[in-house]
């Protein structure tokens, strides 16, 4: 977990406070945070992401006797990047810049705008290809189990019934 505002080493300036307000809401995942023409990474994020990405781990305010980590890609590459760190089985948070600083204000306003997850990523990059790309839902329905599925490559859709638990696994298995 990234550390709380005040209560660090870090010498959090209003960004940093702001990472960290949004980051407590997506606290289980990895948090693009844009940064002009970048997402950049903090903290624990950078140091578990920058690995995966294969993208250098370097710091914030590096002259500063508690650096804070940081790793970042470009905005235009945000597909990319973000694959790979579902492959890893991790949830990104997208955070944009939803209005830029006006008057006193010094600080670009920002919130999460999507937030992606292994099982819901339907975009080209992030769908393995030749291989079926299933949502599942299972549904208890009576003394059986309903279940219904959706291949994200094909469009098809599938319902059937399993009258035991033991059917029920073995449906799913089937599926993939």
């Amino acid at each position: 977990m990234a550390p709380k505002a005040g209560k660090t080493g870090f010498n959090l300036t209003p960004v940093m406070q702001q990472y960290l307000e949004i980051k407590r809401d997506h606290e289980d995942a990895i948090l693009f945070f844009r940064m002009g023409d970048f997402y950049e990474m903090f903290f624990e994020d950078a140091e578990k992401a920058s690995p995966i990405l294969d993208i250098a781990l370097t710091s914030r305010n590096r002259s500063d006797p508690n650096p804070i980590p940081l790793c970042g890609v470009p905005h235009h590459a945000l597909r990319p990047y973000a694959a790979r760190l579902l492959e890893a089985g991790l949830k990104v948070a997208i955070c944009e810049q939803i209005e830029l600083p006006k008057g006193s204000s010094k600080i670009a306003k920002r919130k999460v705008t999507r937030v992606i997850t292994p099982g819901t990523a339907v975009d080209e990059d992030s769908l393995v290809p030749d291989k079926g790309n299933y949502l599942v839902s299972v549904c208890r329905d009576g003394g059986g189990w309903a279940i219904a599925w959706a291949d994200f490559s094909t469009g098809e859709v599938m319902a059937t019934g399993a009258e035991s638990d033991a059917d029920l696994r073995d449906e799913i298995l089937a599926i993939s």
